[in-house]
């Protein structure tokens, strides 16, 4: 029988495990395969977390059953963190814990997983006067700076969601200010199993975000071309046009449905209205439907429009007309309607400068009596 590889797949499958079970998983699957993931994942979010101003390399000294399994994670400097099978002579820093318990620290469910987990510090130190020219100084606070920088990273939600947009370098900070809005819908989703779409336009930046930000999530980029773009751990890229109707239903049928999409992409109307039909009925239930940038809704050049501002034919009016949609129950109709497929799935709106939050869910709450509805002046005024 062939061996099963270990993927990010099967590592988030037995972080769920309890001890007893999780073992022989890992076993099966291979420590140090199991090991390199993981931390895999601990170094691309070390070099969006602050580090130290040079590099170092930090010993993990991982535990499974009676052996010891060492991999070298080397941070700082500015540059991208890296990992490699190894033990150091000497390492200044020395994170040491269980292999099962690091992978439920990184993956597993939301809790403190840190037990068997010791750092130590062997950068040299003395008395004072010891170190007149402070190299051994600066040695021990890179150190110290490693040393968190690692054991943040290989901890559950070391950072929100501001944090990481800094860190990755995304405008979702700065230019916009979503982080605090994303945050407050988002929060729920973020220790789950989410499966979440981005449309986006950017250079990747907030491909790493998200992918930081839903730890055990699995993330889907579509962008308009391949730009080259490192993709992180748990994520995937596809490429293709976000009005392309047939091109979304076959990603749909390949990788949905999803909990959370994000439209962060051309924001030209047409295109959004368009990748909103296809893809919100392949929202789950309970999921968040994000529609980014709506100030293009208002120029011309990008199909809006500043003076039809109820036109169905721009984001916002679009958007106007799920509002009136989540209400059809209270409409005064002159005979028989049957609810389009948003009448019945769009459950609330939430709505912020310049971005729209759709929720997916039943709406299947009754209107008002007709006695109230057809009267022929306001009751009891």
């Amino acid at each position: 029988m062939t061996p099963v590889a270990a993927t990010s797949e099967s590592v988030l499958a037995l972080a769920m495990l309890p001890e007893h079970e999780a073992y022989p998983a890992v076993a099966a699957l291979g420590p140090a395969a199991i090991a390199e993931i993981v931390l895999a994942e601990v170094a691309a979010l070390t070099g969006v977390l602050p580090g130290p101003e040079e590099k170092v390399p930090v010993q993990f000294d991982l535990g499974f059953g009676g052996a010891r399994i060492g991999y070298v994670l080397t941070v700082g400097g500015g540059g991208a963190a890296t990992v490699e099978a190894g033990t150091l002579a000497e390492p200044d820093v020395v994170i040491r814990q269980d292999l099962t318990e690091l992978i439920r620290s990184v993956y597993g469910e939301a809790g403190t997983h840190v037990a068997t987990r010791e750092i130590t510090l062997n950068a040299p130190d003395g008395p004072p006067g010891s170190d007149p020219t402070g190299q051994l100084a600066r040695r021990r606070a890179n150190a110290v700076a490693a040393a968190r920088s690692a054991s943040r990273a290989a901890t559950q939600n070391p950072a929100g969601l501001t944090e990481l947009a800094i860190g990755t370098g995304t405008d979702k900070w700065g230019r916009h200010w979503y982080t605090a809005t994303y945050e407050r819908h988002f929060d729920r989703f973020r220790d789950g199993r989410v499966r979440v779409l981005e449309i986006g336009c950017d250079g990747g930046e907030s491909m790493r975000m998200w992918t930081h930000y839903f730890r055990r999530g699995e993330l889907l980029r579509l962008d308009s071309k391949d730009k080259a773009l490192i993709t992180p751990p748990r994520a995937r890229s596809v490429f293709g046009a976000q009005d392309d109707v047939g091109f979304l239903t076959r990603i749909v049928a390949e990788h949905g449905p999803f909990d959370v999409v994000i439209d962060d992409g051309s924001h030209v109307n047409s295109h959004v209205i368009t990748s909103f039909g296809t893809l919100f009925p392949h929202l789950r239930a309970g999921g968040l439907y994000v529609i980014e940038d709506l100030g293009a809704s208002y120029w011309p050049g990008w199909g809006g429009s500043s003076t039809e501002l109820s036109s169905p034919a721009t984001t916002v009016g679009f958007i106007k007309e799920l509002l009136d949609g989540l209400n059809h129950q209270q409409l005064v109709r002159d005979g028989a309607y049957e609810p389009s497929l948003t009448d019945r799935t769009v459950s609330g709106l939430s709505l912020y400068h310049n971005i729209a939050f759709i929720h997916k869910g039943l709406n299947s709450e009754r209107g008002a009596p007709a006695w109230v509805t057809h009267a022929k002046s306001a009751l009891f005024l």
